[in-house]
C-alpha cells in the first residue's frame, strides 16, 4: 500500500476533516492486515469477510461524498485488488488516472490489470509510463521484465520488438530491478533465470550470477544455498562440465529439493 503521506500529497488540498476520515479508514485496514501477517488465524473467515465489507463500504461512502479524492481511489482500488474484485479496482484506478495522470502507482495498477486480462501491448504502455514517472522503483522494472517474457510471442508477432531487442530489454529490466534492490532474493533469482530465457541462453553469465549469489549467501541459510547450488548444477551441465555438476549435485541433500535435483540429474544424463 502507498504511504498515506504519499497518497494524500497526490491531490489537491482537502479539508482536515476529510483527511482524518480517510486516514482512519486506512488505519483500520492496515490494522487488519497487520494482525493477519502476525497470525493468519486471527480472524475467522466470517469475521474477516465482515471487516473487509465494512472497509469497502467505508471507502465507497467516502468516495460518494469525495469523488475526486485520488488518494482514496488508490487506497480503495488496492483493497479491491486484495480481495479479488479486480474489475471494480480497475475502475477506481482508471478514475484516479483521469483525475491525475502523473501518478506512477496508478499506471502500474492499470498495467497489471491489462496484463492479467491478456492485453500485453496496453500493459506495456502503462508499465513504461510508471517507470518514466518513478524510475527508481524496482517493482516497476521487475514487472516490465515479466511482461516482456510473458508476452514475448505477441510482441514479436506484432513487430513491437525484434527478438534481440526484446531479450535485451527483458534482461535490462531484471538487472535494473536487482540494482535498485540488491537484497531482494526473488529478483536475484529471476535475473539468473532470465539468462535461460534468451533466444540464445547465456549460460556463462548465468553461472557468474549464481556464483556471486552463492558467495554472498549467509552460511546458516542452508536451503537458499542449496537452491543456488542446484541452479549451478544445471548451468554447469549446459556448459559441458558434467563431472563438476554431478559432484556438486551430490552435496544437495535438502529433502524439499530432491525431486528437482533428480530432474536436473536426468537432464545431465541426456547430454
Amino acid at each position: 500500500m502507498l504511504s498515506l503521506v504519499s497518497d494524500l500529497s497526490a491531490q489537491p488540498k482537502q479539508s482536515d476533516l476529510d483527511t482524518e476520515r480517510l486516514l482512519d479508514i486506512s488505519k483500520r485496514e492496515q490494522k487488519i492486515y497487520q494482525r493477519l501477517a502476525a497470525d493468519p488465524e486471527f480472524y475467522t473467515a466470517d469475521d474477516l469477510e465482515r471487516h473487509i465489507n465494512e472497509l469497502i463500504q467505508s471507502y465507497s461512502t467516502y468516495l460518494t461524498e469525495n469523488p475526486d479524492d485520488v488518494s482514496a481511489l488508490i487506497l480503495y482500488g488496492k483493497l479491491l485488488r486484495r480481495v479479488d474484485k479486480n474489475d471494480e479496482a480497475f475502475s477506481a484506478f482508471l478514475q484516479a488516472d483521469k483525475l491525475n495522470s502523473k501518478i506512477a502507482v496508478v499506471k502500474q495498477q492499470i498495467g497489471n490489470h491489462m496484463a492479467e486480462t491478456g492485453k500485453g501491448k496496453a500493459a506495456l504502455t502503462f508499465y513504461l509510463n510508471a517507470i518514466q514517472l518513478e524510475p527508481k522503483i524496482p517493482t516497476y522494472h521487475f514487472a516490465l521484465g515479466e511482461l516482456l517474457y510473458t508476452f514475448r510471442n505477441q510482441f514479436l508477432e506484432e513487430a513491437i520488438f525484434t527478438r534481440d531487442a526484446l531479450d535485451r530489454e527483458m534482461l535490462k529490466a531484471f538487472q535494473t530491478a536487482v540494482r535498485l534492490e540488491p537484497h531482494n532474493f526473488d529478483a536475484q533469482m529471476r535475473l539468473g533465470e532470465a539468462y535461460y530465457d534468451l533466444a540464445s541462453p547465456d549460460w556463462k553469465a548465468a553461472l557468474v550470477h549464481w556464483n556471486k549469489l552463492r558467495k554472498d549467501c549467509p552460511n546458516d541459510d542452508t536451503l537458499r544455498r542449496q537452491i543456488l547450488d542446484l541452479h549451478k548444477v544445471r548451468v554447469l551441465g549446459k556448459l559441458g562440465r558434467i563431472g563438476e555438476a554431478k559432484e556438486l549435485a551430490a552435496t544437495i541433500v535438502q529433502p524439499s529439493l530432491q525431486q528437482s535435483k533428480q530432474q536436473v540429474l536426468s537432464e545431465l544424463d541426456s547430454y
